[in-house]
């Protein structure tokens, strides 16, 4: 939290410490006019469509035996896990001709991005509802089913389901509204004209903090980050609330579902599927359709010109390989750093639950503070916090970059190893200690191969946000030559769109980046618990 700190110290310095000020700029001035009522409106009504199109699937995916389901669940979950930038160019390929629909016609941007939102976060209410439907406790429905309020099913959703399914949803609909609300990649390129408040602090984050230059924009920022904190603060915390009361009143039991789906159920997954493959479909196909000026603007001819493109890079922009090399690198330090770091606070947490409680729910609350930081905002506090201070040698400085990376990843290390932790049998290690053994051979030989779930999980997370990172890294490096995958994705399809290979090149990227991150999708299910709820 010290790049945070210190870009706080250097805007108010710059602003004054006049909160009030702050966010009277954000109506004040015309680049910020109006965003923070279209943010809100955009993530209320994607939370609205996300929660209608995904509450049947979760339902019929939780109710019912599916063949191949490993594979089922994969597909619905990949929209939430290929990174944003890569749906956002699923989607401008799918609506048209590279895109050309979308643009010519406003009227269907907003929706275009709410329909974005409803697709990407559709995961999230798989893994929030889906585990409470397939191991509730069967006993609850076959007594429920004798009594006269349980007897139609309309009575038992009123009366059993729809009481136990309200706190997964309200926790599912608090984090999709999280997630729409910091949205960059899909309102940068849907919405075009219209900003948020995360893609406005992106577009204003060059010229915060300084003194004597425009400081109208470091009141924008600082307001916009005070009211973008605040709300991601109160979701979270809402979220947290849920999930610990929901926790604490469940009776789960081994998975118990109907043997086969019946039509209804297939007809609700089916299309989910078709939902989700779709835009992911449309990144690879369109990586090898090449737009032909010479007959006409919507004609195109299909070739490997884009890959091409992309791979050998131009005057303007590198080849893929540097990008790639540049986004492991920035992984690799993350995972070096976040991994280790995450641990220790998770275990620091776990041992401080034994002893002191209001000490360890203190670092808990405080490790989840980074979840209120969107990525816009860690960028800008890296950028204004860190690299102004010197900024002759630390842009030369290449792992800079991962710095954001750690401070975003490191939260989610803790939330999923932690868990583990509380549910660590204790008693092999104190078999091993009336054994002998010393601490150093009981952590490697008992304690971390009993981890090696989550720890693999935590690994494979890490190294799939800090590929896909694109908020945080447009503000820091796009300026720079550290270009990584999702930056070089932005860049080429910023091109203009006279160039036929400015969409193939950026969809041959990001077809690289999306294989790279459904790899490592799939290994951290292997070690993922079925039981297992919640994001993680």
């Amino acid at each position: 939290m010290a790049p945070i700190a210190l870009a706080l110290q250097r805007i108010i310095s710059v602003t004054g410490l006049t909160p009030r000020d702050w966010i009277d700029s954000l109506s004040e001035n015309y680049i910020s006019a109006g965003v923070l009522e279209f943010t809100l409106i955009q993530a209320t009504c994607s939370t609205i469509l996300t929660s209608m199109v995904a509450l049947p699937v979760a339902w019929v995916l939780g109710r019912y035996r599916w063949p191949l389901e490993p594979w089922i669940r994969a597909v619905l979950t990949l929209p939430f896990v290929v990174p944003s930038i890569i749906a956002a160019m699923g989607v401008l390929t799918l609506v048209g001709v590279h895109g050309a629909n979308i643009r010519a016609n406003e009227g269907t941007w907003f929706w275009t991005l709410i329909a974005s939102h409803a697709w990407f976060n559709m995961a999230l209410y798989i893994r929030f509802c889906e585990p409470l439907l397939s191991t509730m406790d069967p006993r609850l429905e076959e007594q429920l089913r004798l009594l006269p309020n349980g007897r139609s099913r309309l009575s038992r959703i009123r009366n059993l389901w729809g009481p136990l399914l309200l706190p997964s949803m309200a926790a599912a609909a608090c984090m999709t509204f999280v997630f729409s609300f910091t949205s960059f990649a899909l309102v940068r390129w849907i919405t075009i004209r219209d900003d948020t408040l995360e893609s406005m602090m992106a577009e204003v984050s060059s010229s915060a903090g300084i003194s004597g230059y425009m400081e109208t924009s470091s009141q924008i920022v600082m307001g916009a980050s005070m009211i973008q904190f605040t709300i991601l603060l109160v979701c979270l915390w809402l979220t947290s609330a849920i999930q610990r009361n929901r926790q604490a009143r469940l009776r789960l039991s081994s998975p118990r579902r109907l043997d086969s789906p019946s039509w209804p159920a297939w007809l609700v997954l089916v299309p989910a599927m078709v939902f989700a493959i779709s835009p992911l479909a449309s990144v690879v196909l369109g990586s090898f359709r090449i737009r032909d000026p010479t007959i006409g603007n919507s004609a195109f001819k299909w070739g490997l010109d884009g890959w091409e493109a992309a791979i050998h890079g131009s005057f303007s922009f590198p080849p893929m390989s540097n990008a790639i090399s540049n986004s492991l690198g920035y992984a690799l330090v993350a995972l070096l750093v976040a991994l280790p770091l995450g641990y220790l606070l998770a275990t620091t947490i776990h041992r401080l639950e034994q002893t002191k409680p209001l000490l360890s729910r203190a670092l808990d609350i405080s490790t989840m503070l980074p979840f209120a930081l969107s990525a816009a905002m860690v960028g800008l506090g890296v950028l204004v916090g860190v690299i102004r201070l010197n900024p002759q040698s630390l842009y030369q400085f290449w792992p800079l970059p991962s710095l954001a990376h750690v401070m975003l990843t490191t939260p989610f290390v803790v939330r999923i190893i932690l868990p583990a932790l509380r549910s660590y049998d204790k008693r092999y290690e104190e078999n091993a200690m009336v054994l002998g053994m010393g601490a150093y051979a009981r952590f490697l030989k008992i304690k971390l191969p009993l981890m090696r779930g989550p720890l693999v999980v935590s690994s494979v997370f890490v190294i799939a946000m800090s590929l896909g990172e694109f908020g945080a890294s447009f503000i820091i490096a796009r300026n720079s030559d550290w270009v990584t995958m999702p930056l070089l994705i932005d860049a080429w399809r910023a091109k203009p769109m006279k160039d036929p290979l400015s969409a193939p090149a950026s969809n041959s990227i990001a077809t690289v980046l999306m294989l790279i991150t459904m790899g490592l999708f799939l290994l951290a299910e292997r070690f993922r618990s079925d039981r297992q709820g919640g994001m993680f």
